[in-house]
């Protein structure tokens, strides 16, 4: 007797909208689906007498990489059904317009994060009964993908850690000052380090966002400064060796980022 078995198809999963599954935005992809535009590098020439070539003044991250400018995300999206179903979706849909969004999909190692806007719908209609709507969604993408957080516990003295992604990535650091101490300190192995220093004892969580963005050192939620020779450093890509001091408990959490 001849058996046949069913072969399992791969489960796909539906791009997502700030983790929300377009097909439950009442929303699917057209047939052009999703372009991601490339990132270009910012980079700078000067042209210099008496010497080949141009001068590179290009300025680059901890890894000699150019920083990279935003990347254009589109979407072609479509709702069908009845009129209210397309006016729900529609409603859903519009008000994420202008706000910052995140689009993941499928195995990435991240979500790309931007600022969103939409086009004219363009409205199809049977008749007297609209049947369909499209639309494309534009997000003004940062270039990585931004990877899921993950936590790192550390010990005093030298931690060789392993950082994922391929790019530098930013860490918020929370520390637990040690007894009497009146300086506390995060080392790398690049001569690269970050000191909290005072006149009396620290006491109470110290917690540091080394983020452009958000930067910023606070004690039991007072902001505080670092020493004028501090840095907020960022943590390359693969090994790291990070070494405490002054702390009795520290962790540091990142979001890996990822350029493909």
């Amino acid at each position: 007797m001849l058996y046949q078995r069913r072969m399992r198809l791969p489960h796909v999963e539906d791009p997502t909208l700030n983790g929300v599954p377009l097909e439950r935005m009442m929303l699917s992809l057209s047939s052009d689906g999703i372009t991601i535009d490339n990132a270009e590098p910012t980079v700078s020439m000067q042209d210099m007498p008496g010497r080949d070539g141009r001068l590179d003044l290009t300025l680059t991250d901890p890894s000699g990489a150019a920083y990279m400018g935003n990347r254009a995300i589109t979407l072609s999206l479509y709702a069908i059904g009845g009129e209210d179903d397309i006016l729900a979706a529609k409603t859903r849909l519009a008000a994420l317009a202008g706000t910052v969004v995140t689009l993941s999909w499928r195995g990435l190692p991240g979500e790309y994060q931007g600022r969103m806007s939409l086009s004219a719908w363009e409205d199809k209609w049977a008749g007297p009964r609209q049947i369909a709507t499209l639309v494309t969604v534009s997000i003004a993408a940062a270039p990585y993908l931004i990877g899921r957080t993950r936590t790192i516990t550390l010990k005093t003295g030298a931690n060789a850690i392993h950082i994922r992604g391929n790019r530098p990535c930013w860490p918020a650091w929370a520390l637990a000052p040690a007894s009497g101490t009146k300086t506390v300190s995060m080392q790398d192995a690049h001569g690269h380090k970050l000191t909290l220093a005072s006149a009396t004892a620290i006491t109470g969580l110290i917690t540091i966002d080394t983020s452009p963005d958000v930067r910023g050192l606070r004690v039991n939620g007072n902001l505080m400064t670092p020493t004028l020779d501090s840095d907020y450093f960022p943590l390359l890509p693969g090994a790291n060796t990070i070494t405490p001091s002054g702390v009795t408990a520290a962790s540091l959490a990142y979001r890996p980022l990822t350029l493909i």
